[in-house]
C-alpha cells in the first residue's frame, strides 16, 4: 500500500506545481497588460489632437476594410474635418479657460495645500497638452510649415 502512494504524491507534486506555474502566468500577464494599457492611454494623452488622426484612420481602414484609393479619399476628409474641428475648438478656447479657471478657485478653497499644489500639477500639465494643440493646429493652417 506504501508503495502505491508515493507515485500518487509525486504526481500531485507535478501537477500542484504546473498549477502554481499556470497562476503565477495569469497574474505576470495580467500586470503587465494592465500597464500596458496605462502607457497605452498616457501616451494618447500627451500626443493630444495630434495624435487623434492616425488612430481614427487605422480604426476605419480595419473596421471597413477600405482599399487604397478609398483610404487616400478617407484621408483627404479625414484631414479637412481634423483641421474645422480644431479651428473650432480654438475659438472656443477663451471660454473653456475661464469656466475651467473658475471651478479650479472654487475647488482650492476645500483643498489643502498638498492637494491645491497637485490640482495646480494637473492643470499645468492640461495646459501644456492644449498649448501642443494649438502647435498643430497652427501647423495644419494653410500655408504654415510643418
Amino acid at each position: 500500500m506504501e508503495e502505491l502512494r508515493a507515485p500518487q504524491r509525486r504526481d500531485w507534486r507535478i501537477w500542484g506545481g504546473i498549477l502554481v506555474v499556470f497562476v503565477c502566468g495569469v497574474l505576470v500577464g495580467t500586470v503587465a497588460t494592465g500597464a500596458y494599457h496605462h502607457y497605452e492611454r498616457q501616451h494618447r494623452w500627451e500626443q493630444g489632437l495630434a495624435g487623434m488622426k492616425p488612430r481614427v484612420m487605422k480604426h476605419l481602414t480595419h473596421e471597413l476594410r477600405l482599399s487604397d484609393d478609398q483610404r487616400h479619399a478617407f484621408e483627404v476628409i479625414v484631414s479637412q474635418a481634423e483641421a474645422e474641428l480644431l479651428n473650432l475648438r480654438i475659438k472656443q478656447q477663451p471660454h473653456v479657460d475661464d469656466v475651467l479657471v473658475k471651478t479650479l478657485d472654487a475647488l482650492k478653497g476645500t483643498l489643502t495645500p498638498e492637494q491645491q499644489s497637485k490640482l495646480d500639477e494637473q492643470y499645468n500639465s492640461l495646459q501644456k497638452r492644449w498649448a501642443a494643440d494649438r502647435a498643430y493646429a497652427q501647423q495644419l493652417q494653410p500655408g504654415s510649415r510643418p
